[in-house]
């Protein structure tokens, strides 16, 4: 469909595939994006002149400024200050002694700037922040090929009665 512009999401991760020097028929098929397309944007990133890994480092919003003119995706003051923050809330989230929830930096965000965000568009924002601080791309295996644990949660502990150590381990 033309006119239809490509998610950053999708954006980033064909710049990894570029980066990694993969093909233009292997990005179209991982990335589901057109190859006259990914050509495009090849020949706009040579005419920038840019470094893929710079362009890997920012945010949504800046990152589709330098790929689609016009105004900016936000020129809000709200933002500005909203993304000075934005690091330290994704380091508390993601230290699991915290036990933090999106709400209650919500909260203590809002204490803090009483005209800032809802609810709903620090969460986008937030979201938006931790997907391009770590980027993911599709990866494709053979059935059978490998093996993926995934341990989630807390670990548990208990005692050894003989030695009086505490032992911790994860659950599946």
């Amino acid at each position: 469909m033309s006119g239809k512009t490509t998610s950053m999401n999708k954006i980033k991760q064909m710049l990894l595939l570029l980066q990694a020097s993969k093909g233009v028929k292997t990005i179209a098929g991982i990335t589901g994006i057109s190859r006259n397309t990914i050509k495009s944007y090849k020949v706009r990133l040579e005419k920038m002149d840019v470094v893929i890994e710079d362009l890997l480092l920012l945010d949504d919003p800046v990152l589709e400024s330098v790929f689609y003119a016009g105004n900016p995706a936000y020129s809000d003051k709200r933002f500005d200050t909203l993304k000075l923050l934005l690091d330290d809330y994704i380091k508390e989230l993601e230290n699991p002694k915290n036990h933090l929830t999106r709400f209650t930096l919500w909260q203590e965000y809002r204490s803090e700037h009483p005209d800032g965000y809802g609810y709903s568009q620090f969460c986008f924002h937030l979201g938006q922040h931790q997907s391009a601080s770590h980027p993911t791309m599709v990866l494709s295996s053979t059935p059978g090929d490998k093996l993926l644990v995934d341990f989630a949660g807390d670990t548990l502990s208990y005692v050894d009665i003989q030695t009086g150590e505490m032992i911790t381990y994860q659950i599946l």
